[in-house]
């Protein structure tokens, strides 16, 4: 995937969220919603680095809860095994992701989710 877009991506999930509109299949931008669920099986490293862009771009509530409530989801349910070190390491020195790991509802791995409870917390 080229940087543009990659960008272009990023920004327009922000702004179907931003906007109140994830709902609305005709937003203009709701195709960014369905590309995060497109890739998340072949592609999760692309899935990741999106994740992460966006919540250095925006602390935005409604943005960073629906990233817990999709794309985040999927990738622990996914991929928890294989991102699971990324995602303590992460937490280690990005609030943002932390804050983000706090929306996320629990897993059905509970291995994984016993290490993102810890990954979570400010201790």
């Amino acid at each position: 995937m080229e940087m543009e877009e990659f960008s272009a991506w990023v920004d327009a999930y922000i702004e179907v969220h931003d906007s109140d509109s994830a709902s609305d299949e005709h937003h203009p931008c709701y195709w960014a919603i369905e590309k995060f669920a497109d890739m998340e099986m072949d592609f999760p490293d692309l899935n990741w680095a999106a994740m992460l862009q966006i919540i250095s771009t925006t602390t935005s509530d409604s943005v960073i809860q629906s990233l817990a409530e999709g794309p985040l989801e999927e990738l622990v349910e996914l991929h928890g095994v294989e991102y699971i070190d990324k995602i303590d390491k992460e937490a280690q020195s990005n609030l943002n992701f932390r804050l983000l790991l706090r929306e996320l509802i629990e897993t059905t791995d509970k291995t994984i989710w016993n290490r993102i409870l810890r990954a979570r917390s400010d201790d």
